[in-house]
């Protein structure tokens, strides 16, 4: 599992320049824009400062990037006004980030380039260069109809399917890697989405996303992704049959989901036929319960995940990854090169206003752990601090220890321990 995360360089005066210009921007934005709209264009901006210490045999460090520290802003409007059986989402984001992780980041792109993730290119990359990256674009824009039975929505848009806390091998569309720390808002895709609702309360999703296999052209059969997805229940069992065309492979799941005394229980099984490929079974279980501890509010759980693409071969390298579990790296559909995982975590509300967040991630093939630790705190009605570390534990060689690059190249790639402070505004 890879985090990107940055560090702050030695300043000199063009990029420091450059980069109060880009979180200016936005700051700006933030202000003027909600300020002269009307009522119906609401936003976020997010602001951050993340801090990565990468071990002295890591990839970073090879990079002279072992200590570093990113200052990051990030800018979302949003405007979804509807009328009769109409609405319209339109979502804009303004996006930057300065520091060595922002070059790390662009080095590290050249090891495993990623293909494209939707159709048309909606953004613009307009700073790019030494320790600052910034764009924007546009993140949601989608037409629907509706009516009691019906939904039919166009363009670009989230999906999220299944019932992860921590993995999600269920949910083919940019999920969120068990290591982020901002899951508000999914990336947007080009799709075409319907949906039946039916009297019994079963309902059928059908999707269509369009991908060209390169940037720039047209889309391709085997880059693309065709699904159906109904769901159903079963006196108290919740039911969910998918299948799908995901990227040239053949994509099944099953997913059963229900009460069990004062708890909540999900199991998915996620075959998928590799195309000239054996056929590979991902799995989770998990099970959470609210509960009441140290006398506060808090909801615990576990959660066990199969991969059915990883690796657990204890010599492993990244160059002897199956090519497979590759793909579905680049893709982003995929953020764990193991096969077997336990995931324990819990939310407590310390106080009204406080929330505290601690999960641990432990690699059963290796011996590794990953921890990680959020606390929410509510300033205000629209104003939010955020504080989190993470720490990748495990020996050289492991997962989260770090993978060698080659057999022969002892560098390893792998987590950095994090800290990070954000502060969200909302509008």
């Amino acid at each position: 599992m890879t985090i990107h995360s940055q560090q702050r360089p030695r300043c000199c005066a063009p990029t420091c320049r450059a980069q109060v210009e880009a979180l200016s921007v936005l700051v700006f934005l933030s202000l003027t824009i909600p300020a002269f709209a009307d009522n119906d264009i609401h936003g976020r901006l997010e602001l951050q400062d993340v801090g990565a210490f990468a071990r002295a045999d890591s990839l970073a460090a090879a990079f002279d990037s072992r200590d570093r520290n990113d200052l990051a802003g990030n800018l979302r409007l949003t405007w979804e006004p509807s009328w009769d059986n109409w609405n319209i989402a339109f979502h804009y984001v303004a996006l930057a980030d300065y520091g060595d992780g922002a070059r790390l980041q662009r080095l590290e792109g050249a090891l495993l380039p990623q293909p494209p993730s939707t159709w048309l290119n909606l953004f613009d990359t307009f700073e790019d260069h030494g320790s600052i990256i910034a764009s924007h674009g546009i993140d949601r824009l989608s037409v629907a109809y509706s009516t009691p039975s019906f939904v039919v929505r166009v363009g670009r848009q989230a999906l999220t399917w299944g019932g992860g806390y921590v993995f999600r091998p269920m949910d083919l569309f940019d999920p969120f890697a068990p290591s982020a720390t901002d899951t508000e808002f999914k990336p947007g895709t080009d799709m075409i989405y319907a949906q039946w609702l039916f009297q019994d309360g079963s309902d059928l999703q059908a999707i269509a996303v369009p991908r060209p296999s390169v940037k720039g052209a047209l889309p391709a059969t085997n880059a693309s992704s065709f699904a159906l997805h109904y769901r159903r229940a079963v006196g108290a069992i919740q039911a969910t049959v998918l299948v799908a065309r995901d990227h040239g492979d053949w994509t099944g799941a099953l997913q059963l989901s229900g009460p069990l005394a004062g708890a909540s229980w999900d199991v998915e099984l996620v075959p998928v036929f590799v195309n000239h490929g054996p056929a590979r079974l991902s799995a989770i279980a998990n099970i959470s319960a609210a509960v009441t501890l140290f006398a506060r509010n808090a909801t615990l759980f576990a959660e066990y995940f199969h991969n059915g693409f990883g690796v657990t071969d204890g010599d492993a390298t990244f160059a002897t990854l199956p090519p497979a579990l590759l793909d579905r790296l680049a893709r982003g559909e995929l953020f764990n090169v193991r096969q077997n995982y336990l995931a324990a975590g819990l939310t407590l509300e310390w106080t009204p206003l406080l929330t505290l967040s601690p999960t641990l991630i432990a690699g059963l093939d290796d011996a590794s752990l990953y921890a990680l630790f959020a606390a929410n705190y509510s300033l205000s009605d629209n104003l939010v601090l955020i504080a989190g570390a993470q720490a990748p534990l495990g020996s050289k060689g492991t997962e989260f220890g770090g993978l060698p690059a080659t057999l022969a190249n002892s560098t390893t790639l792998g987590p950095s321990p994090v800290l990070y402070l954000q502060i969200r505004q909302y509008f």
